[in-house]
């Protein structure tokens, strides 16, 4: 179910959601354990109603995942994304926004209980949430954390579509984060803030990468060459050029054809007009690296002393 959320405030947004998509009964118990919670968040209380959503909580057999129109900015500046979200994992995040501010110790301390203690579909909302935590420079090492994690829907839910590690993670996190997200095949061209993060020792860190992968021949997700491109270095044009001679994928050629001409290096204007590469080779449009063409993030988004 698509939600149109315009206009309103996120905690709004999702709280429009959830009445839509929940029965009455449901909806009523959901409501009365938000207001509990926002006039007294004790541990006990937070993680009983946590634990005990999934059962009840029903969705009158309508559609089982649910996504917002809009990216809605959380309290940090940060948007809240939501796209094929549980209607449990959606609750989860909701009841999280809606623990008061206190102190700074005793709300860490009440959210990392639940991290402690969480099953792999909690963890999920957790991570899912990191945007609109109060006291954001408190999640880094959380965050980090996350970014290790064997567990695939909670490394997906750091990685993907959540504006946190690119407002956060130092550069060496982030670039753990971008090479994490290769190895383990996430869909990169929705990882926020991804252009505007990407730095010189990401793009050689990928070139070696890219060299392991060829060398194993094995696929290259053609997005890394996007990456690469700005940085372009000799060992990575190389590679470059005879992955262009010896592939027979439109989509991987069209990738390194589209990092060369936005690479800025004059060697690789050259090697492009030698061989008459088609137009439509940088054409960005209805390729995987879109979003990265047309990625404007507003500065805000920034923290303030990077």
């Amino acid at each position: 179910m698509d939600v149109n959320t315009s206009d309103v405030s996120v905690g709004d947004a999702v709280r429009r959601a959830l009445k839509l998509h929940l029965n009455a009964s449901a909806w009523q118990w959901l409501t009365s354990q938000a207001e509990n919670l926002a006039i007294d968040p004790n541990p006990g209380a937070v993680a009983r109603t946590f634990t005990s959503l999934p059962r009840r909580l029903k969705s009158d057999s309508k559609p089982s995942t649910i996504s917002l129109h809009d990216a809605l900015e959380g309290p940090n500046r940060l948007s809240l994304v939501v796209k094929e979200w549980t209607i449990v994992k959606l609750a989860r995040v909701w009841l999280l926004m809606c623990i008061p501010k206190h102190n700074e110790a005793h709300y860490v301390q009440l959210i990392e209980q639940l991290f402690k203690y969480g099953d792999m579909d909690e963890l999920t909302a957790l991570y899912s949430a990191l945007p609109v935590y109060h006291y954001p420079e408190a999640w880094q090492s959380r965050c980090k954390e996350g970014i290790r994690s064997n567990i695939g829907p909670v490394r997906h839910a750091v990685m993907v579509n959540n504006p946190y590690p690119a407002a956060f993670l130092d550069d060496e996190a982030w670039n753990q984060l971008v090479l994490k997200a290769f190895f383990t095949e996430e869909d990169i061209p929705q990882i926020a803030g991804l252009k505007r993060r990407n730095n010189l020792r990401l793009a050689q860190a990928l070139t070696d990468y890219a060299y392991e992968r060829y060398a194993a021949q094995r696929e290259i997700n053609p997005m890394l060459w996007v990456l690469v491109g700005p940085f372009l270095a000799d060992r990575a044009f190389e590679l470059m050029e005879r992955i262009m001679a010896e592939s027979r994928s439109p989509l991987e050629q069209k990738a390194i054809a589209y990092a060369l001409n936005h690479s800025g290096c004059q060697r690789a204007q050259r090697y492009l007009k030698e061989n008459n590469f088609p137009d439509s080779f940088s054409e960005y449009r209805g390729t995987p690296w879109e979003a990265w063409e047309s990625d404007v993030e507003d500065t805000k988004n920034k923290r303030t002393n990077r």
